[in-house]
């Protein structure tokens, strides 16, 4: 064989080569599209939650049903019960709710970082599950800056993010679910570069539609980024049907909590203000944390036990 075929041949051995090697590699793409688009059916991951070690940190402990916080979120959950209908003026709670209108889809979110809105999330829906054994589905809808994952001491996993961008998933499945306490929780999920745009898809419009009416039993509690940080938080006000608005005692600027709440009034009128890290005198009221915001009338100024931040 002369030069020119040995070379010519070479040629012809690495262009199939490469061509394999493509063809591998596309394969591999064909093969993880496939994974990803089949249906993934089942029940949440069971785990079981260090109260003892959370306590530690200022959030919910089953053990200790008179603490403070305890109280408090039992004077927070009467009245937002009530405002959802999920409770009669009576404190009896109803036996069946209208479908088409469970108002079960509940929002947490703050003026800016730092204020006590994912600390109030997670306490919120440990006290419904634990103490009132309502059934509850805590998501972390802070996708740029998660936060339940790392205070609830648990890994990475699939969750918000890829439900949306897969409406295959079993939205079902994802997360974890205690054995304790009927309580599920959905982490954020894999990382997104543009979650208000995210939010703003008929996916995450179908899915939210999905997880409200396919248990009209069941309370959502989501942990919304700040309203001032990102344009998220009012976006996902549209597929609230109450909004918890956190606002740290002595802190936030009141000019900077009207502009925020009023962001979300043009979205959803249905908004309530909670007072956190308020200083308690002694003979202090512990129940007046929570109240309705109106634009035609000053929310009062409530106490509530400092706490963590979130």
């Amino acid at each position: 064989m002369s030069v020119v075929e040995k070379a010519g041949a070479n040629v012809l051995k690495a262009a199939f080569a490469k061509k394999d090697k493509k063809n591998k590699k596309d394969k591999k793409k064909r093969d993880a599209a496939e994974l990803t688009e089949t249906p993934q059916t089942g029940e949440p991951e069971k785990i079981d939650l260090d109260f003892s070690a959370m306590a530690h940190h200022g959030f919910y402990n089953p053990q200790d049903r008179s603490s403070q916080l305890a109280l408090e979120m039992r004077a927070v959950k009467r009245r937002l019960l009530r405002r959802i209908g999920y409770l009669r003026s009576s404190g009896e709670r109803q036996a069946f709710r209208t479908p088409g209108k469970q108002r079960n889809v509940i929002l947490i979110t703050s003026t800016r970082a730092g204020e006590g809105k994912t600390f109030t999330a997670i306490n919120l829906a440990l006290s419904l599950a634990l103490e009132d054994q309502i059934e509850t589905l805590l998501i972390d809808a802070d996708l740029s800056r998660p936060k339940i994952r790392e205070r609830l001491n648990l890994p990475e996993a699939a969750g918000l993010h890829d439900r949306i961008r897969n409406p295959k998933l079993d939205v079902e499945s994802l997360g974890w679910r205690l054995n304790a306490a009927p309580l599920t929780i959905m982490p954020e999920g894999a990382q997104a570069e543009r979650p208000t745009d995210l939010f703003a898809t008929k996916n995450a419009q179908d899915m939210w539609t999905e997880l409200s009416t396919a248990n009209p039993q069941r309370l959502i509690i989501i942990d919304a980024p700040p309203v001032l940080a990102a344009t998220d938080a009012v976006m996902l006000a549209k597929y609230a049907d109450e909004i918890v608005f956190v606002v740290e005692a002595n802190s936030t600027p009141e000019a900077a909590v009207a502009a925020a709440v009023d962001e979300l009034i043009d979205i959803n009128p249905n908004v309530s203000l909670m007072l956190n890290r308020c200083q308690i005198g002694a003979g202090g009221a512990h129940y007046g944390s929570y109240e309705y915001y109106d634009r035609s009338e000053s929310a009062p100024a409530p106490a509530g036990k400092p706490s963590s931040e979130g």
